[in-house]
């Protein structure tokens, strides 16, 4: 009995190993296989990925090549400048000069060009809708007061879709429709004197604080830097650069380059932004216009910065 069971065990034993021995072979020639077509996929894509490239590459020479052709074309071109008796219906007569100190004086000035720019907006306001419509400074000085109490995302924009679509959506949220309307119409009609306003704007406003003590609502530093990262860090204030006109945008880069500045002198830079690339931006944008005024004095003080930077970090 013991001698006809033990063939059959050894045989047994013989299939079982046998067994094994395939599947180890079979698993080694399928991981061998694997790998050969993972190498063959990876091949495929980078194939892809190349030629993607080489397209996006062509793409960009020609778009390059295009932006050159008119940037000759525009070189020769001088901006026009806004007629004496636009600019004295827009921001009021020359000041007279008064035995002031020259800094009262300066601030005085600003404030007068600001006061005849809000009074000449104010048939803006002057709607069916509204027996008694505000002055364009108190509308403005509510925008201000809402911006700075509900500031965009600066930092975490991308950590969910809804804190992306608030984002997107922040004008709209915190100055809603009518307010909106209001800006882009007079955006549209004194898209001409823009450059100007918006210089005196930010000299009064920024540089001058309001001309301090004052009544006037001032958006301080702090709020100023959170807006400035908004225009030049985000998603979303990027976005809404994109939708504004061409030389508004340059503008706004400009200030928002000055306003970062700002903000590292005096230590207010707490997302750690760095200005430089920024600066480069708006200066590519600025030399590609030849629709400005004071194309040279942006140039000039951009052009400064980057030399300043360039040399506190190397």
């Amino acid at each position: 009995m013991e001698n006809t069971l033990l063939p059959a065990t050894g045989s047994t034993e013989k299939k079982i190993v046998i067994f094994i021995v395939l599947v180890i072979v079979a698993g080694v020639c399928g991981f061998a296989g694997y790998r050969q077509a993972m190498k063959w996929h990876e091949t495929s894509l980078q194939a892809v990925r190349d030629r993607h490239q080489h397209e996006l590459d062509r793409a960009t020479t020609a778009l390059r090549d295009e932006i050159q052709t008119l940037q000759d074309k525009l070189a020769g071109q001088a901006p026009t400048p806004v007629g004496a008796d636009r600019m004295e219906d827009v921001f009021g007569p020359k000041p007279v000069p008064a035995k002031t100190p020259a800094a009262d004086q300066t601030c005085s000035a600003l404030k007068q060009k600001v006061d005849a720019f809000f009074n000449y907006l104010a048939p803006y306001c002057d709607t069916a809708d509204s027996a008694a419509p505000a002055h364009p400074r108190e509308i403005f000085n509510d925008m201000m007061l809402a911006l700075a109490a509900s500031p965009p995302l600066v930092v975490g924009e991308t950590r969910d879709i809804i804190s992306l679509k608030h984002n997107l959506a922040h004008f709209f949220r915190v100055l809603k429709k009518d307010r909106i309307e209001l800006i882009k119409k007079i955006l549209t009609a004194e898209a001409d004197v823009l450059e100007p306003a918006m210089a005196n704007f930010y000299a009064y406003y920024i540089s001058c604080d309001c001309c301090n003590p004052s009544a006037d609502v001032c958006f301080s530093l702090p709020t100023l830097y959170e807006y400035a990262g908004f225009f030049t860090s985000t998603i979303a204030g990027k976005s809404y650069l994109f939708r504004r006109p061409s030389t508004i945008r340059s503008l706004m880069q400009y200030y928002a380059v000055l306003i970062l500045d700002r903000a590292e002198t005096e230590g207010e830079n707490r997302y750690g932004i760095d200005i430089r690339p920024h600066i480069d931006l708006a200066l590519d944008a600025i030399r590609s216009r030849s629709d400005l005024i004071s194309q040279e004095r942006y140039i000039d003080e951009l052009s400064e910065l980057k030399e300043k930077y360039a040399v506190q970090f190397h």
